[in-house]
């Protein structure tokens, strides 16, 4: 299992300098590398390795003093990038996307990259480089290839075996992203389970009929976004003041998103710790698809689904909990009571589900909440994620299965599998 740790670094004005001008170099070496691809499929029909870039490499490295000054781990590092994007673009036309995605030209890059060796002791153990140098200061050193060290604020002790180095260049200022290999976390056995339903009038709504408010962060600064995307485009294009502007205008858009991942970040621990549950059920929602409607699309995008999902799934893949998302079919228009579909489809704006079966009213996102946990229950008991609603409330499997009443065929109550 990999985990990454991020700590903001303070580098003294000369070593950004630096930094600055090897950024420059990496993005131009990756421009030259996509380019060396492109002649070498257009004129010879063949495909270049990230071995064969990197010959080249070590070959300019003894020809030209600039490629000479920029440590080589991080030109190979970019290298690998780049073989990386294009191998993704071949994967994508085997399969036939629709978008193949060609690796583009890059204007710029703001993170760069070296992987830590391993060094021999005199007793003949490798162990593998340490980049921090502890301190009796605030600060603690972090040690760059041909750099030195830069100050790093370790808030937070590192975890693990760490491998790899990345430095990112953001408008708030330098971090460093120090990701660390550790063993994996062992499943516990699921004892008590919730679902969510995701929404945009509300950010969530469990299967306890708990709600979450939706914070709606870029909504909130849209107006301030609005005044400094004026004040840009008033400044003159290649003056100072122009790019203190832009600095403004970056600034403000990374405050925005660190407002999003805090809350989001905290929802995924609560919904887990604090609720003390170890199983977290989800719908499986194409949010890339969603995001066409254009009534929809900036509300989806402001409340990242995507990153809650992904979220959940690290968090549980770290402690040990259980994270499934299941098919979202019909989960708000069927009654969570009696498993009946709606005669007639329920458009968003109908907020209140009323069973014309057996009387049942609910509010719509409570009820698709706990038909998301019945539908993964049903699944589970059947070793299957592809479930109708009717099979988890089919009484005649659940006395066979040992169970009183329908309802128990949850997650949590299951006696039958030791674990998901």
């Amino acid at each position: 299992m990999r985990l990454t740790f991020r700590y903001p670094v303070y580098p003294t004005k000369t070593q950004e300098t630096t930094l600055l001008r090897w950024l420059d170099h990496l993005c131009g070496l990756q421009n030259s590398a996509r380019h060396d691809r492109k002649v070498a499929w257009e004129t010879e029909g063949e495909r270049v390795s990230c071995n064969d870039q990197q010959k080249k490499l070590k070959v300019a490295r003894e020809k030209y003093e600039d490629f000479h000054e920029v440590p080589q781990d991080m030109q190979v590092c970019a290298l690998e990038r780049t073989d990386k994007a294009f191998d993704g673009f071949y994967r994508r036309c085997e399969k036939g996307a629709a978008k193949k995605g060609y690796p583009r030209h890059r204007k710029q890059v703001k993170s760069m990259s070296w992987k830590l060796r391993k060094h021999k002791l005199k007793t003949g153990e490798r162990v593998r480089q340490n980049p921090i140098r502890e301190t009796a200061w605030k600060h603690d050193r972090l040690k760059v290839p041909k750099l030195g060290e830069v100050k790093i604020y370790m808030h937070r002790p590192l975890q693990g075996d760490p491998k790899e180095v990345t430095l990112v260049k953001k408008a708030s200022g330098w971090y460093a992203h120090i990701s660390c290999e550790l063993p994996d976390t062992p499943k516990i056995e699921p004892t008590q389970a919730i679902a969510v339903d995701m929404g945009t009038t509300h950010y969530l709504t469990t299967s306890e009929g708990e709600k979450e408010d939706n914070p709606r962060w870029y909504r909130q600064t849209e107006g301030l976004l609005r005044k400094h995307s004026k004040d840009l485009s008033r400044k003159k294009k290649g003056s100072n003041r122009r790019k203190k502007q832009q600095h403004k205008l970056a600034l403000h858009h990374e405050r925005t998103t660190n407002k999003r991942k805090d809350f989001i970040g905290k929802l995924v621990y609560k919904l887990y710790h604090h609720e003390k549950n170890n199983v977290l059920v989800a719908e499986d929602l194409s949010v890339s698809n969603m995001v066409k409607n254009k009534h929809l699309s900036k509300s989806i995008s402001d409340a990242s689904w995507s990153i809650f999902f992904q979220w959940s799934g690290n968090i549980a893949e770290r402690d040990g909990f259980h994270f499934h998302q299941v098919d979202p079919k019909n989960t708000s228009q069927t009654c969570s009571s009696c498993g009946q579909k709606s005669p007639k489809k329920l458009s968003l704006a109908i907020r209140t589900f009323n069973c014309q079966a057996c009387g049942t009213s609910l509010d719509r996102d409570h009820n698709a909440a706990i038909n998301i946990l019945l539908k993964a229950a049903a699944a589970f008991r059947g070793e299957r994620w592809v479930a109708t609603l009717y099979e988890t409330r089919n009484k005649n499997e659940a006395r066979d299965t040992g169970f009183k009443h329908a309802e128990q065929l949850m997650l949590f109550n299951a006696v039958t599998s030791p674990s998901l």
